[in-house]
């Protein structure tokens, strides 16, 4: 009978762990997705950020012209 029940609590550990190492794999890619998002998104503000600055500074050359 305690055989039984070890390989009960035996086979229950084993898809635990899978189960919780499954869960990990997804933490670890939805981390990885929310990085890249997060770098595209600061990429994209810098691009951002140069071009109105090149704009800011076309502007200060046009009025300085005048």
């Amino acid at each position: 009978m305690s055989l039984r029940i070890k390989t009960v609590v035996d086979k229950f550990v084993e898809e635990l762990k899978e189960a919780l190492d499954a869960d990990i794999q997804d933490r670890i890619m939805k981390e990885r997705e929310m990085q890249s998002y997060i770098q595209e998104r600061e990429r994209e503000v810098a691009e951002r950020e140069a071009a109105w600055k090149a704009e800011l500074s076309r502007r200060e050359v046009v009025s300085t012209s005048l």
